[in-house]
């Protein structure tokens, strides 16, 4: 009985000690490890650890340590909030590096980050799997719309970090008339700038595979299109794909080109291996869709910027109205030369004296007008001519 009754205390006593630790504990205890994968004797000592806490109904909160010598670092005193993200974060090398705080039953488990060291060299940069699609041909605006989806690989134990120059970035060719750059990556913190024939990604590459998306749009003028690419970084695998209709598809690849089904819609596809860094391909579309007059007009009309319609409507009535006056006014006046040939005194006169017989002709003006104004031009004339 007394056995009994002190397994059941013991029992009791767990239980409520499990509960409260799992249900009432208001702090963390957080733990990790910094390891360098590429020299295990390098210093990990002296790292700053930042602890992020996100949480969409309090304010984000940030708390940071330092590694010891042996790569170790911990947060106390943290706070628990329920329905937040934990995660941590370093600068090494001038690479950033994440990782996120996992649990177990409200208890963080230990946090093991490994860091690499870093280089400006992208010669461990290759592409595993590259697509590129042209999706889209638009006949009206004439611009094939193309998007591309490939495999950033770093098949080292070095992460690459971008240099000072220009020259020191990843970089990726587009044609050169190239519009309406998207560029989408799965990689931590990174940017992109365009630059001289492409676009220049900003980033650290991490040994390891990163997704990397970008879509923009070629305009086209014949029906004839070439488009010669750079491939700087090779490619494992690579697969071209076009709509496959009265366009054609060729290329300086050895591999044919095959009709093939995807998604119940027929497209011409090339797929080769093994493309060399820095080999320059040439992509030609043949037979692309030309667009008529009334197309042309219909896009000329619909890319009109409405705000200046008014404007440009005033001005267009004025300049007519203009030129309707001009024309009115020189049927009545005699000008073998030029419109304007002067605005003296004279030929203004002149212009007068035409303007009067003419409508003195056709019956608009009475004698006794036409007499009296034109005694008093020609005397006007004769004065003009006695101070000359």
């Amino acid at each position: 009985m007394k056995l009994f009754t002190l397994i059941l205390f013991s029992l009791f006593i767990l239980f409520f000690e499990s509960s409260i630790v799992y249900s009432n504990e208001n702090e963390l205890y957080i733990s990790g490890n910094l390891t360098n994968l590429t020299n295990y004797e390098s210093s990990v000592a002296d790292v700053e650890i930042t602890l992020h806490i996100s949480s969409l109904e309090t304010e984000s909160q940030t708390f940071s340590v330092l590694t010891n010598v042996e790569g170790n670092f911990e947060f106390k005193d943290v706070p628990y909030l329920e329905n937040s993200l934990y995660g941590v974060s370093l600068i090494y090398q001038d690479a950033i590096y994440v990782e996120s705080v996992i649990f177990d039953k409200k208890v963080p488990l230990d946090i093991e980050i490994n860091v690499y060291d870093s280089s400006s060299s992208d010669d461990s940069i290759i592409i595993q799997n590259a697509s590129m699609v042209f999706d889209n041909i638009n006949s009206e605006l004439q611009v094939i719309s193309v998007l591309e989806v490939v495999t950033i690989l770093n098949d080292s134990l070095v992460t690459y970090v971008p240099g000072e120059g220009p020259m020191d970035l990843l970089r990726f060719g587009l044609p050169a008339d190239a519009l309406n750059l998207n560029v989408d990556t799965n990689i931590f913190d990174s940017n992109y700038v365009q630059v001289d024939k492409g676009f220049a990604l900003i980033a650290s590459i991490l040994p390891g595979s990163h997704e990397l998306t970008y879509s923009y749009e070629i305009p086209y003028q014949n029906s004839i299109f070439e488009y010669i690419k750079n491939w700087r970084y090779g490619a494992n695998n690579l697969r071209i794909i076009i709509p496959s209709s009265d366009i054609v598809l060729n290329s300086n690849f050895s591999d044919p080109v095959v009709d093939t089904e995807i998604g119940g819609r027929v497209y011409s596809v090339l797929e080769t291996q093994n493309v060399p860094k820095g080999f320059e391909s040439t992509i030609e579309i043949k037979n692309l869709p030309k667009s008529v007059w009334y197309q042309k007009f219909s896009q000329d009309f619909n890319s009109l910027k409405f705000e200046y319609s008014a404007p440009i409507a005033l001005s267009l009535v004025l300049f007519i109205t203009a030129i309707w006056g001009i024309s009115n006014t020189l049927k009545f006046r005699k000008r073998s030369n030029l419109w304007f040939p002067g605005s003296s005194e004279k030929q203004v006169l002149e212009d007068m004296m035409s303007e009067l017989e003419i409508k003195h002709n056709s019956g608009v003006v009475s004698d006794d007008y036409y007499f009296s104004t034109k005694n008093d031009l020609l005397l006007r004339q004769s004065n003009i001519n006695e101070t000359q």
